[in-house]
């Protein structure tokens, strides 16, 4: 069995579909499945095309369909498919889920999101990471807060430094934002906090190992993110044992559970901040809550439920 898993973006970027991609090639290989990734349809051979994303992977389908008839298509859906592309009726990101055999989607609360025609072909597989060796090591001062993820305005990147600005008192702090500016103006409002607030450090995009180890030495991470499918910087900050603040969306609540007391409302960052600050709050819990979480994101666990899947189209 051949299978082409596709990204909408060249693999060499640093976004989280590629690694995505890269995490579901590595399992299929070690699963004895001939995978390769590719940034859209390579053309190559392939018995099943795993695309990610429905909108902007549709022309992936398409065009393997067009050139393997009998192939069969798998669509991964990504937190901008499910909470906005398709909520908002896209026609072409409907089509591809028409001509999908299987679609697949990180937790069971996106389900509701999606037309029921297409439910009964949907399957929930969690995602997990490939293993991380660094740990978290805060130290007790300054207080650091990171925000990991490209700087686009689905993210809010700036909500942090935005919110902190406003509690200029709290001088033993420091926010490093690590992301990747994908436009201009993202690129100059980050260059203007970082004159603006002497607290600010914007570190650009990073390699991921790079990435990892400044999260892994901050005291607690935030992901304020309008929508999420189920951030992996999020998963990995629970993996390193890293606190999370997160807005209260359906893509965090599906990595972090319900009862998760580290949400803040729309409009509650400042107060959720406050609590943090003046230790109204016991980060090393949220730590621990967030470990015990762990076992449902097993590598072990995903691997199986995409071999599972193979088989049962192949």
């Amino acid at each position: 069995m051949k299978v082409c898993v596709a990204s909408p973006y060249p693999l060499s970027e640093l976004k989280g579909n590629s690694v995505t991609t890269d995490r579901i090639v590595a399992m299929l290989n070690e699963g004895g499945v001939e995978a390769r990734g590719s940034y859209g349809n390579d053309g190559e051979p392939a018995d099943i095309l795993i695309t990610l994303h429905a909108i902007k992977g549709a022309p992936a389908v398409f065009d393997f369909k067009k050139k393997t008839p009998n192939g069969r298509v798998i669509i991964l859906l990504t937190g901008t498919d499910i909470y906005q592309g398709l909520a908002e009726g896209s026609q072409i990101g409907g089509d591809a889920l028409q001509v999908a055999d299987r679609i697949v989607v990180p937790q069971e609360a996106a389900l509701r999101k999606l037309p029921e025609k297409v439910r009964g072909k949907t399957v929930v597989i969690r995602p997990s990471l490939d293993p991380i060796a660094v740990k978290a090591t805060s130290s007790q001062s300054p207080f650091v807060i990171s925000v990991v993820g490209h700087l686009r305005p689905v993210k809010r990147p700036f909500l942090t430094i935005e919110t902190l600005a406003q509690h200029p008192e709290w001088s033993d702090l420091e926010v490093w934002q690590i992301g990747q500016a994908l436009d201009a103006e993202m690129r100059k409002t980050a260059e203007f906090w970082m004159e603006e607030d002497k607290r600010y450090r914007w570190c650009g995009g990073l390699p991921r190992e790079e990435s990892l180890a400044l999260c892994a030495k901050s005291s607690l991470t935030i992901n304020s993110s309008i929508l999420e499918g189920g951030a992996n910087a999020v998963l990995e900050a629970m993996t390193m044992g890293v606190p999370v603040l997160a807005s209260r969306i359906e893509g965090n609540v599906g990595l972090m559970g319900d009862d998760y007391p580290g949400y803040f409302e729309e409009g509650g960052m400042a107060k959720a901040l406050e609590a943090i600050m003046h230790q109204r709050v016991d980060l090393d819990e949220w730590s621990l809550l967030l470990a015990d979480r762990l076992p449902l994101f097993s590598r072990v666990r995903e691997s199986e439920s995409w071999l599972e899947l193979l088989i049962e189209l192949k």
